[in-house]
């Protein structure tokens, strides 16, 4: 459905977010007169407005030119209802400028409108990062359902074309890397939010799932080249009462599929259209022996899920085209995994009395090695860093598995008078369980991995902002030896703790899981 508010021929015009079956979830463009214009960033919309207020702060208004009228937001559409009649806007559009930084700041009806820093800078003769862009947090509101420490949560965040699209608790937005203006917004449909997004996207395709404050349970598909959500589907979630913590489902793209797992109930959709593929239940899968999902995790052909039973426990790979089982192995009390921390191929998570990582067999899911923690007196840093005080949902861990090799962070030290931490990257064989080597000639301070390609391990030294600047570094999986690509400014440094970072062509884009460390929701430099 094209927005009806904006042309079809308008620049960033797209399609809405229809309903189970067809209601529409409204995105906005944002075209702007050279300028970047973007939203708060981060931060969830009031479900329930106070009187008087704008009911749900949409992803920006755009405004062509100063003193155009702005493309107003078009409604959610109730059911078998039309949107409303988007409300005229009573707002002002000021231009700040300062500093030589100039910023667009939207403000009206009781909505607040973000600020983006178009800083400017490139990269120099000696190869440094430039800071080009910045996208600041917001001050803090009062959101239902979510504490003052959970607002800015990041719950995805990939590069798709020419954007760097972050999926946060409003909705999901899209920036142009190229100046930091806002390519399109997708924001969550009124009193709901974000409450979990797929990290895997198949073709600039992903998934997000919304709920109310009490209840996440409606999953969309979502175009990350347009901002489109092409569809959504229902599933039974927990509704929570009192102060019980929001749950989240599993949720994970595996090749043309969307795999769902909300307490008992694992569900296969289409990628593409959101039809229900296949449904089943611990119960079906292990009849008559009371098992119960703990855990899933699915990944191009195949989905690992994980139950706990009154005796033992066990873990499955299924098809995630028709959720038929592809391997079984049963677990004694003395091999319990708790989760799964990677799919291809499956690395078992240490469970209740047992201490050991496993490494499986992808094809037969026999264990074919394992390792603990420690590791050769190395101990590990498996601290998820999207943990959540609002949210129970799937764990994020920093680790990077490549098909024959695991690297994973060590656990953090104090660098004493500095305020920081820091850390290494230890690699273990897969095929042995072994630890292959400890990576040497960093900076101190904490480490984050952003691939591996045939020139070796790409990472991030997050540094701080004073005295040790952040630098964009390989590791040689040969030798471990750390080299410089390139060094960052100091105003970035602690940015790349607890973020995902990303690199494409010499360009770094680091966006903090949370607003603990970090002052930028999303930092770009070339």
């Amino acid at each position: 459905m094209t927005n009806p508010q904006v042309p079809a021929n308008q620049p960033g015009a797209s399609a809405g977010w229809p309903a189970a079956p067809q209601q529409p979830w409204p995105q906005q463009s944002v075209p702007h007169p050279g300028m970047p214009q973007v939203p708060y960033p981060g931060v969830p919309q009031p479900p329930h407005p106070m009187a008087g207020q704008s009911p749900y702060p949409v992803a920006g208004q755009p405004y062509p030119v100063a003193g155009q009228a702005a493309y107003p937001p078009s409604g959610w559409a109730g059911p078998g209802g039309n949107p409303p009649a988007a409300p005229k806007r009573r707002g002002r559009l000021a231009l700040l400028l300062a500093g030589g930084i100039v910023a667009v700041l939207a403000v009206g009806a009781g909505t607040a409108y973000g600020v983006s820093q178009l800083i400017g800078g490139s990269s120099g003769g000696d190869g440094d990062l430039k800071t080009a862009w910045v996208l600041d947090f917001p001050e803090r509101q009062n959101m239902t359902g979510l504490t003052a420490f959970d607002q800015e949560d990041m719950f995805g965040a990939w590069l798709v074309g020419d954007n760097v699209v972050r999926a946060q608790a409003d909705g999901v937005l899209a920036y142009r890397l190229s100046d930091g203006g806002q390519a399109w917004g997708a924001p969550a449909p009124e009193g709901t939010s974000v409450c979990v997004a797929a990290q895997a996207v198949t073709d600039g395709r992903g998934a997000v799932a919304v709920g109310s404050d009490k209840s996440c349970n409606t999953v969309a598909g979502v175009d990350l080249n347009s901002g489109t959500v092409t569809w959504q589907a229902k599933f039974p979630a927990p509704v929570i009462e009192g102060r019980d913590t929001l749950t989240a489902p599993d949720l994970s793209v595996a090749g043309q599929q969307v795999i769902v797992r909300s307490e008992d109930t694992l569900i296969g959709l289409s990628l593409a259209t959101g039809k229900q593929l296949w449904r089943t239940t611990g119960e079906k899968l292990l009849p008559g022996r009371d098992c119960g999902f703990k855990d899933m995790r699915a990944a191009d052909e195949l989905v690992v899920v994980t139950y706990g039973c009154p005796r033992g426990g066990e873990v499955d790979a299924l098809d995630p085209a028709t959720g038929k089982v592809r391997w079984r192995q049963r677990l004694p009390e003395s091999k319990l995994i708790d989760g799964v921390l990677s799919v291809q191929p499956p690395v078992g998570l240490p469970g209740l009395g047992h201490d050991a990582y496993t490494i499986r067999d992808p094809r037969t899911g026999k264990e074919v090695a394992s390792f603990t923690d420690p590791i050769d007196g190395v101990e590990l840093w498996d601290v998820p860093p999207n943990r959540s005080n609002a949210i129970d949902g799937p764990a994020i861990y920093e680790c990077l598995v490549t098909d024959d090799t695991l690297y994973f962070p060590t656990f953090p030290k104090p660098v004493p008078d500095t305020g920081r931490s820091a850390n290494q990257i230890v690699a273990i064989d897969l095929a042995t369980g072994k630890k292959r080597w400890i990576s040497s000639g960093h900076s101190s301070s904490k480490v984050q991995l952003i691939r591996q390609d045939e020139q070796g391990v790409l990472a991030w030294e997050s540094g701080d902002r004073k005295k040790s600047p952040p630098r964009l570094v390989r590791i040689d999986p040969a030798t471990a030896k750390v080299s410089v690509v390139a060094e960052g400014p100091l105003s970035a440094g602690f940015e790349g703790e607890a973020a995902k970072v990303m690199e494409r062509d010499g360009v770094v884009v680091i966006v903090p899981w949370k607003h603990v460390v970090a002052d930028r929701a999303i930092t770009v430099l070339r």
